[in-house]
Formats: structure tokens, sequence, C-alpha cells
């Protein structure tokens, strides 16, 4: 083979600069790599054009015998074709290709034709084949006939495909004729074929005769195709001889057949399938069985029509799966008996909710049967269901109070049977019920308050008893009720307040945060009246203790005080009666703002709501209501804001404030808008005014300024024209700044009216200021510069601009990243304006270029700025631009500068991401020897970014392209390059391997708690794991790969309950899982206690005592559980964990025994076990690691204790402090060990001290 294949030639085209039709992989050939294949192969065979035949020519396999037996039939038919004059259109190629089919005899070119005919028939004229129908049917039946009895299956499924699309062009009327029900037939028995991919065509075939057939797609189609009831009665004569021997195949084949059907067969027919299957089932085969739940499912899950599948018919369906319900100990069975049965309701409050509701507290009360299962899957898919059915069956039922009254016996069962879920023999499950019982509240919760208080009351009782374990889930559900039932409602059934009503249940301080996330469309009245007394009792309370000394509760009340005034912006989420009951509200609310500090935040934020909410909703009342009090509120903000803050605390309310100003101006009267900009300025006037005041009020006249009238903006204006031109106080600068940015893009008409009239007198303001600028207000005098661009009618060779391009340009490389990003944004709005003008368009980008002859900083900022114009406009800027640009940068990358060359190196890596390879390719020695070019410090500098830009050109051209390019002189780069190659190879490697792997774990899906359940036929896939594979031949390897599941059936039951397979209930007993195996996995482990037992079962407890030898202590030591009847840490017994606190005291106590012999001494730390024997006593090659004591040496031989060694630091005994040491209850104890330590200390002192006055 060449090295001519189309990547070489698009890269070689790519750096000649041409432009190639690029091909995609779709498009490209297997074998034929060659440039262009999809033109030359195949099609320089057959210079067919009709579509019909594009995706096989397109994809033409040279190595395939058939498609190249189709590619000589299509030239063949199509050199005919243009010989009479044809057209070349779609009739004559079916006209042409069937004359040809009749005259053929090998299999392979019948073969080559039924694929053909399959592509052309798809766009063949309705009306031809209709007309055609008697002739084209013979043909294809004496096809179908001669092939039946072969091995030519190929043959035999195309000959199907050309029927089926033949078929579904007919009319109704041709389907009484008995030759198109013989056609029908020939299709049917090939259904029950022994090849899997025969049997898949024809299935496939009859479904979408049923469903795809043109009568069926019309705007009125019949009920059901006129074919159905002839599909249905050969469904029926196949189950009539079920059961017997060896039909159990062909049982199965019919049934997989009707999984796609169905659900279009007649209702009477219907009716009688379904009895058959249920008849069936009871063969206690377990894949017959799997395959009619899989029908069953199917056809609930279509949601058939009536006259397919009548109401009546649905429910006794129902009641008749009840007796084929599987043993709740068989996983996969049960989960698809669940999912039968969840479609079959849920279909069925589609057609009759009387009926659903009839039928429904019996499969609830089931599934919750299923929760005392030892499987969790189980548990887990029984809680699916339920799930399914509340949230599809029962808002039906309880859509309005009128509907719940008429379903109250069904709602009310299912409740207490939900609510039956709470005992604790379902503890197990309390997990899912909780989470259900919050899906009941959402679902039910607004129209069904009484019937769901018990379980409410319930939910309470459980969440304050002893270490429930459930608290969230409790939370959750509780929540869930908050928000259907309101907190109204809740509150009533779980009271905050003690049964006295003096005081607060502190056991209830739970309810709180409930309240306070779940809250939402309640009552500005019911806090007035219910909550705000509890808060005003807390603060009482709190005061009371305070005074008597009690911190403790007084801290407890005051938290409590502040958590209940937190819900107060949960309630002003949306409320009902702003109108009518704010007025009640509002001096309470003026007053915790002024005067209680702890409770601004939360009032604040109420305030926000409120006002957002009904904007949002665009409540005019409201709003009305709400400004009314804007001049209470206001003054208060304004003192909030502009007084200096002590601490963080007082920080953030000064920040909410601020926010609370900002919403409340947008519905502030204008009167009471000017009147606060007014008294700002006179306060910004007075000389007593110190900064932080000062800064403050700028901060409030900004933001009042877009609500404010023309007369007053223009004082404004005047005002901050002299802050502007001085440069010694920045911060003024700034906030002046900020005021223009203010007016210049507000969306107010004031404001907008202001700067169209003064556009050009504020453009000279900015202009003039250029020079005055300070360093912190260049990112809001940029925001100025940009809303000024957007809004200026003619923007082009205007001094505006030529003023302004170089401030944007230098901004680019300005420290505050805000002031960078305006920057940017800059450039792309002028590049915007000027994009359909080329000529202004290559002024601007010219002004830019120009740049690069200036300072080092500016050429940097300049080649930045050229990078982002690359990026977004590459198809605007001409090549000759984009050259000079690249030839420039590659020029200044060379430079000795970094930071010029950083900037270069940035320009090259947008070029090469932004731009195709056929601009690139001839450009690509320019940017090689710019690479090549730089200076050692910047290519050792930036040695990554050069880098990044190699593998960019790597995978573009190739390694050994750019290789060629870089001089043999330049060592380094040519290792460098090699280097890229091994990793990009390696990289390409890891990615195949990822990507064969990936496909390998998506069929390794495990079950989900937390997902929807699966499917029928995911369920029963499942299931074929649990089976033994079936021996096959050892010789064979391809008989290896493909070992069928043998399915296995087990029977369960006992020696005093014998199964009576007459029962219609016996099904249960019938499993997919072995009961044995599952006892097995289920046996408890026997508990150890700590103590060896015998056989009669008592205990055996040997002695010990303090003098036991050394290998016992070593045995005590590696013997680090704990016996589950002993002590914690905070008994009184001694505590026995800490052997090495242990050793560390009786080591220093002069009062211990002295040990037997040296040797002992030296066994704790020398001794090894010498193996022998067998299992865990055999010899390995590696000796044991010696574990050494630490401190072992620097103990004595001749006496207990330590002794100092030569060139060591001196030995020293570490307690360690145990949490046992903090117990009160040992202090004592503790003490004594230390005063033992102590003693024995200062006795050896003595001892020392007499040895040393005797020398």
């Amino acid at each position: 083979p060449t090295g001519l294949t189309s990547d070489a030639l698009k890269k070689h085209d790519a750096l000649q600069g041409l432009e190639r039709l690029e091909i995609d992989d779709d498009q490209s050939t297997t074998d034929a790599s060659t440039f262009k294949t999809f033109g030359t192969f195949a099609s320089d065979y057959s210079n067919c054009s009709n579509m019909s035949f594009g995706r096989f020519l397109t994809r033409f396999q040279s190595s395939s015998l058939i498609h190249k037996e189709m590619l000589a039939v299509l030239a063949a038919v199509t050199e005919v074709i243009k010989q009479n004059g044809g057209t070349e259109s779609s009739t004559e190629y079916f006209a042409a290709l069937m004359t040809t089919l009749e005259q053929a005899d090998t299999e392979e070119s019948i073969a080559a034709i039924l694929s053909l005919l399959g592509m052309s028939m798809k766009t063949v004229s309705k009306n031809v084949l209709k007309h055609q129908f008697s002739e084209v049917s013979h043909t294809f039946f004496q096809v179908l006939t001669k092939f039946a009895g072969s091995e030519s299956f190929l043959n035999i499924r195309h000959c199907i495909g050309c029927i089926s699309l033949l078929l579904r062009a007919q009319e109704a009327a041709v389907w009484s004729n008995s030759s198109t029900l013989q056609l029908l037939d020939g299709i049917l028995a090939f259904t029950l074929h022994a090849k899997a991919k025969v049997r898949k065509a024809a299935q496939h075939a009859i479904g979408a005769i049923l469903k795809g057939s043109d009568l069926m797609r019309v705007d009125d189609p019949p009920a059901y195709h006129p074919a159905a009831s002839h599909v249905a009665k050969h469904c029926l004569q196949q189950f009539e001889n079920a059961g017997q021997p060896g039909t159990i195949t062909t049982t199965l084949h019919v049934l997989n057949l009707l999984k796609d059907v169905a659900h279009q067969l007649p209702k009477n027919h219907v009716k009688s399938i379904c009895e058959g299957l249920l008849k069936i089932m009871t063969l206690k085969n377990v894949l017959i069985t799997s395959s009619c739940l899989q029908t069953f499912h199917s056809l609930f899950v279509s949601q058939p029509s009536e006259a397919v599948l009548p109401a009546q018919l649905n429910a006794q369906i129902i009641n008749a799966l009840y007796d084929y319900q599987p043993a709740p100990g068989d996983t996969q069975p049960t989960l698809a008996w669940l999912a039968v049965m969840q479609e079959a309701h849920c279909n069925l409050v589609h057609t009759s909710v009387p009926l659903c509701a009839a039928n429904l507290p019996r499969i609830i009360e089931k599934s919750t049967e299923l929760w005392l299962s030892d499987k969790t899957e189980v548990v887990t898919g029984a809680s699916h269901t339920i799930k399914a059915l509340i949230q599809v069956c029962l808002p039906p039922m309880c859509e309005n109070d009128s509907v719940a009254t008429a379903n109250k016996t069904t709602l009310t069962k299912v409740f207490q049977i939900l609510q039956q879920g709470l005992k604790y023999q379902f503890n197990v499950a309390w997990h899912h019920v909780l989470h259900l019982i919050a899906v009941l509240f959402q679902t039910a919760g607004a129209t069904c308050h009484k019937e769901l208080s018990p379980i409410l009351i319930e939910l309470a009782n459980l969440r304050d008893s002893y270490k429930f374990t459930y608290n969230s889930e409790v939370e959750y559900a509780v929540g869930a009720a908050v928000k259907s039932m309101g907190p109204e409602v809740v509150l009533s059934k779980i009271p905050l307040q003690t049964a006295s009503g003096d005081g607060i249940d502190l056991k209830r301080s739970w309810l709180l945060p409930v309240l306070k996330d779940c809250v939402s469309n309640s009552s500005l009245a019911y806090f007035t009246k219910s909550m705000l007394p509890l808060a005003i009792m807390c603060e009482r309370k709190s005061k009371e203790m305070k005074e008597n000394n009690d911190n403790v509760g007084s801290h407890s009340y005051e938290l409590l005080n502040s958590q209940i005034w937190a819900l107060l912006p949960s309630f002003c989420n949306n409320p009902k009666d702003i109108q009518e009951n704010f007025k009640d509200l509002a001096k309470v609310l003026g007053m915790a703002i002024s005067e209680k500090k702890d409770l601004r935040l939360s009032v604040m934020a109420s305030l926000r709501k409120l006002i957002s909410k009904s904007q949002e909703n665009n409540k005019t009342g409201d709003i009305e209501t709400l400004a009314k009090y804007a001049k209470n509120y206001m003054p208060l903000l304004f003192n909030i804001y502009t007084i200096k803050p002590n601490g963080s605390d007082e920080e953030g309310q000064r920040l909410a404030a601020f926010d609370t100003i900002k919403v409340y101006l947008a519905i502030t009267p204008k009167e009471v808008t000017g009147e606060l900009f007014d008294r700002a300025l006179e306060k910004l006037q007075e000389k007593e005014v110190d900064e932080f005041m000062k800064q403050s009020v700028f901060d409030l006249i900004r933001i009042i300024t877009q609500f404010t009238n023309r007369e007053r903006l223009e004082i404004l204006y005047q005002r901050i024209v002299p802050i502007l031109m001085d440069n010694k106080h920045p911060k003024d600068q700034k906030k002046a700044y900020r005021f223009l940015e203010e007016i210049c893009g507000s969306s107010s008409e004031v404001c907008k009216e202001y700067v169209l009239e003064n556009r050009k007198t504020i453009q000279k303001l900015i202009v003039t200021a250029t020079e005055k600028v300070c360093t912190t207000s260049k990112g809001a005098r940029l925001r100025c510069i940009l809303h000024l661009v957007e809004n200026h009618p003619k923007l082009e060779r205007t001094k505006f601009l030529e003023a302004i391009v170089p401030e944007i340009v230098l901004c680019i490389k300005d420290l505050n990243e805000r002031c960078r990003t305006t920057a940017y944004e800059l450039l792309n709005l002028i590049g915007d304006k000027f994009v359909d003008d080329a000529d202004n368009f290559k002024y601007y980008i010219d002004m830019l270029v120009a740049g690069l002859a200036g300072t080092q900083i500016y050429i940097s900022a300049s080649l930045l700025a050229l990078a982002a114009l690359t990026y977004k406009y590459n198809g605007t800027l001409g090549l000759t631009t984009l050259k000079d640009i690249l030839s420039n940068a590659c020029i200044l990358l060379t430079g000795p500068t970094r930071e010029i060359a950083l900037s270069a190196l940035s320009y090259i890596k947008v070029y090469l991401s932004s731009l195709p390879v056929s601009i690139i390719g001839p450009n690509l020695d320019v940017i090689i020897q710019g690479l090549v070019g730089m200076t050692e410090d910047c290519k050792r500098h930036f040695r990554q970014k050069v880098r990044d830009i190699l593998i960019k050109l790597v995978r573009k051209f190739g390694t050994a392209t750019i290789t060629a390019m870089v001089p043999a002189s330049d060592e380094m780069m040519h290792k460098r390059l090699k280097n890229i190659k091994k990793i990009e190879a390696r990289k390409q490697k890891a990615k195949e391997e990822k990507k064969s792997k990936g496909k390998d774990d998506d069929d390794e899906a495990e079950f989900n708690i937390k997902r929807m359940p699966k499917s029928v036929d995911e369920i029963l896939a499942d299931s074929d794991e649990e089976f033994d594979d079936v021996e096959m031949d050892d010789n064979s390897s391809k008989n290896k790969n493909k070992n069928k599941n043998v399915r296995k059936t087990w029977i369960k039951e006992d020696e005093d309950n014998i199964v009576d397979f007459a029962d219609p209930t016996a099904a249960r007993n019938i499993t997919a899982t072995n009961p044995a195996a599952t006892a097995r996995m289920d046996k408890p482990k026997k508990k150890d206690h700590g103590f060896k037992t015998n056989d009669d079962g008592k205990l055996i407890i040997k002695d010990s005592d303090d003098d036991d030898s050394d290998d016992d202590e070593k045995t005590k030591k590696k013997s680090k559980k704990k016996l589950p009847f002993l002590g914690s840490d905070s008994e009184d017994d001694y505590d026995k964990d800490n052997d090495d606190d242990d050793k560390s005291v009786m080591s220093m106590n002069l009062k211990r025994k002295r040990k037997t012999s040296d040797s002992d001494a030296d066994s704790i730390a020398t001794t090894r076990y010498t193996a022998g024997g067998i299992g865990i006593h055999r010899p390995v090659r590696k000796a044991p690691k010696i574990e050494k004591v630490p401190g072992a040496e620097y103990r004595s031989k001749k006496a207990p204790g330590d002794v100092k060694k030569k060139g060591k630091p001196d030995p020293y005994a570490y307690l360690p402090l145990t949490r046992a040491s903090l117990n009160r209850r040992k202090k004592m104890k503790n003490q004594g060990r230390f005063k033992n330590i102590v003693a024995g200390a200062k006795k050896g002192a003595q001892i020392g001290t007499k040895a040393r006055t005797k020398k």
C-alpha cells in the first residue's frame, strides 16, 4: 500500500493553500482509502444519480461480495434506463429491478436485487405499488416460497422487507382479498422461524404493517388495521398448542410478536389473547411467565384506546394477575410483576377513574407487604411502584374538593395503608415510607387536609421520639405538608406551643427551620396573629430569665425569637393579603428596623421579598400599598447605611439596607425620591461631614439618580465635572465615574433623554479627563465609554474613536480583572459596529496594528487586542491582513522582551485555534521560523506555551511536516517534536482502549436505589445471570462465547406445606432464585462474644494475672479489639484500652516485681515464631517482620527500669493523653498514677544524690 492516503492529501493541500471538499468519516470507504474515493470507486462503476441508493454508494464496501453484486446489478440497470432515455426515477428503477428479479437465477443476484428493491420501494409512488400489487406480490411470494426451505436467510429477510413495504402501501379494500391474506400468512409463518434474524425481520414486518401502513397514518385513522384480526387469530391458534411437549420455543416466539402488536389488535381478540396469556402462565415455566409479563407490560405502557383495551377488561386483568404474584424472595420476577401492575393501573386511570379508584388500594397494600422482604431490590421496587401510583393515579381523584369528596373512601384507604408503614415492623423500609408520605402530601395535601392529619401527627411523634434515626426524612415529609397544606394546617396539628400555652415546646423547635424553607403563598395575617405573639413571648421570657441569672434559658429563648422572626421572609413569599393586612405589620417592621439590630436582616429581607414578588406577578394593588410606606422606611434605611458600622454584623446590616433601598426605590413615589435626593445633596455640602459619611451619601445619590428628574440630573452632572478633573482624591473620582456610569447606562427614560441631549458634552468630558484618570477609576470610566459607544449613532472615523482606542488597548493589561473584561467587550463592540462596512473595519484594524510600533507595554496589549478580534472576526479579516498580523507577531516573538514574546505566543495560539487548516498551511513556515528564532531565555521561560503550540501544529499537520521545517541545528526542537509524537501516540492508544472499554462498562449497570425501576425487558434480562451456563464443546471457541443460559426453576416448599399445583396461587412458590442459596446468604453469622464455648454452650474463661508470660502480653497487644461487654471510657472500671499507658506507668513504678530472668526482657523485641505445619502455619519465604517495641534499646538487662546509652538522648517515659484522662470519675485514679511516677522519680533522685555524696 502507498502512503498517499486521504489524510496525507488533505495536509498537502492545506500547506499549498488549496481548498478541497472534505469528506466525513461516514463517507469514506473501508478498504480503499485514497482521496475522493467516494466519488471514484463505486461511482465509476455506476453512474446512478437516484438518491434512493445514495447511502449504499457512499458506504460501499469492496470486501463485501453482496455489495459487489449489488453494484453490478445497479450499474446494469442504470445503463439500461439511460439507453432507453429514462430520467432515473424511482419508478423506473423499481420496474427494471422487478424485471431483473424475474430473470435472475443465482442466490447472490436475487439477494442483491431484493436489497436494491428495498431501497427503491421507499421512494416509489404509492399509486404504482397499489396498481402493480397483484403482479409484484406474486413475484415476491414465488421468491419467498422458493427459499423458504433453504438456508439462504439473507434472501428471505430481504424478501420479507419488500413484501412489508408493498403491503403498507395498500388500501383497506385490498385486505379483504384472500391473496393478500395469503401473503400475510407467509410472513406470519416466518415469525416462528428458528433463525433469529429471519424471525425478527418477520416480526418487525408484521408490526410495521399494523402500525405504519399508509391507511393508519391519515388524519382520522381507523381503530385498528384490517389485518389485525388475522394476526390475532394466528397468535391464538398457536396458544392452543401451548403446554404440549416441544412447543415452548414456539410459544416464546409468539409472545415476542405480541409484545410489538398486542396494542394494535381489536378488543375482542385482545380479551382472548389476555385469557390465553393467563392460561399459559399456569404452566409454571419461568421463561414463558416472564414473556407473558413483558407482553402485558407492552400492552399497558402503550396506553391503547377503548377500542383495543376497554377499562373493564383492564380491571379484570389486574385482578387476575394477583393470582400470579411471585414469592417476595424471588427478586426479578417480583420486580417484573410490580412493573406490569404499575402500568396497568396507570393506564386504567386514563380510561376510567372510578374503576382505578376501586382497584388502587389493593395494589398499594400488596406493595407495602413487600417492604417486609429481605431483598433490598424488592423493597426499592415496591416503593417505586407506590410512588408512581401516587403521582399518576391519585391526582385525578383529588383534583378539587368535590372530586376528593366523591373518592373519599379510596383516598382514606390509601392514606391508612401508607400510615401503617410507619409501624415498627416496617422500620427497615422507613427511608422509603417517609419519602412516599412526602409525595403523598405533595399530591393530595391541597384537598385532603382532614384525612392526612393523622399521618402528620404520627410523623411529629416519631420525630420527637428518643434517638429517632430518620430525622431528615421526617422533616422533608413535614416540609412537603407545609408547602401543600399551608403552615396554618400543619401548626394546628403540630403546635409549637406547650400544652399549657405559656411557652414553646423545645422538642418541636425542629419545625422552625422546616417552616423557613417551605412556607410560601401564605398570609401575613397568620404571621401577625400567631407567630408574632410567640416571638414577643420568647423575647419576654428571655429577659425574665436573664434577670433571674438563667443565662442558658435566656439564650435559648433569644435564639427562638430570632428563628421565629427569620420565618417572616418566607411568609412574605407571595402572600395573598398584602392590601388587607400589611398595615397591621408595617409599624412592627419599622420599629424592628430602628430599635432591634438582631432582627434587621430578617425584616429587610422580607421587604425586598414583598416588593420583588409583587413586581414579578404584576400586582399593582400590592405595589401601591407597599409604596405608601416608602416615606417611613426609606429614612430608616438611609440612616442605617450612613452610620459607620461597628463589627462585621453591622456591616452586613448596612449592605442589606443598601440592597433594600435599591429595591424600594423602584416603587417609591417621585416626590419622596426627589426629597431624598435633595437631602442627600445637602448632606454632601455640609462642612463637618466625615469621609465615611461622604462616601455613603455618594453611593445613595448614585442609586437615586435613575429615579429622579432631569433638573436634578443636571445639578448632579455639574457637581461631578470638577471631581473628574481632580486626580488628588481617587475615591471621589471613582464615585464620580460611577455616577456617570449610572446615568449613561440607566434604562430609565429620564437618563436616556439626558444622555441623548448631552452626548457630545459627555464625550468631550471623557476625552479631556483622560490624563487625570486615577488607576482605581479606570474600570468605571471604561464602562461609561462602553455605554456611550453602544448608543453612538455614528462612531466610524471620529475623534472620539481615535481617543478611546489607545486607552482601551492599554486597559487590556490592567491588573483589575473586571477592567480587562470591559476592555475586551469594548473592542468587540466597536468591531460589531464596523463589521458590515469593510473600509471602516479595516480602518479599525489598522489603528490596532499601528500599536505594534509603540512602547513595550503597548505592543503587548495590541497583540492581545488583535488576538481577540482574530478569534471573533476570523471570517471577516482578509487573508492579507491576517498574514501581515501573523508576520508581525512572529517577528516580535524573536525579540528579547518576555512580555512581548508572551503576547506573540498568545496570538499564535489563537490563530491556530480559530482558523482552518487551509489558511494556516501557507503561513506555517512563518510560524515555525518565529518559534525557532526565539531567544534562549524566552524559549526556556515559555517552554510550556511553546509546547502547546507545537502540539496543535502536530495534530493539524503531522510531526513529519513540522520536523521538516525546523532547522537541523535546533536539536532541542527536534527532541521536543519527537517526544510530542510519542505522547500523542500514547494518548490516542489510551483513548481507543477507553472507548472500547466504555462499551463493555455500559452493559454493567448496577441497580441504583434513587433511579426509576428498570423496564420489564431489563428486569427479566437481569434474571439470566442467576442461571447456570450450558456446558458447550471445549473445542469450539465460538460456541464458548455464545453460551446460552439455561433457565432453572425451584419449588419453594417444606415438609409440612407441599405445593398444590392446582391452586392458582401456586406460582408464588415457583421461583427463579434458588431458595437454598438465599437461605445460606441470609443465615446470620454467629456472634463472637469474646470467649470460647464448649458443647453445652458454657463459656470457657481462663484466669490470668499480672505474672503472665511475656508471650501472653504480646498476644494481648495484638488483640486490639475491646470486648463488647466491657464498659466505655466513661465507666468507673480501669481503662484497659491503652496498654502503652499502663506499660509506661508500670515501667516507672519502683515497687513493681522484678522479672524472672534477663532473657525475658529481651524476648519482647527479639523472639521470632518458627513456622511449621500446614495452613496458616506453613513456612513462607519471607521471615516475619520483627516488631520493635519503642524504648526497648534503653531497657536494663540487670534490673527494672531504663539506662542511659552513650551517644543517644536520655530515656523518657511519655504519658499518652487519652480521653479517659478527662473523665471526672477517674480523676483521683489518674492523680494516684502521677503521684507514683513523681514519687519514683524523687526516690531515684535521692538515691543518686546519696551516691554522689559518698563518692
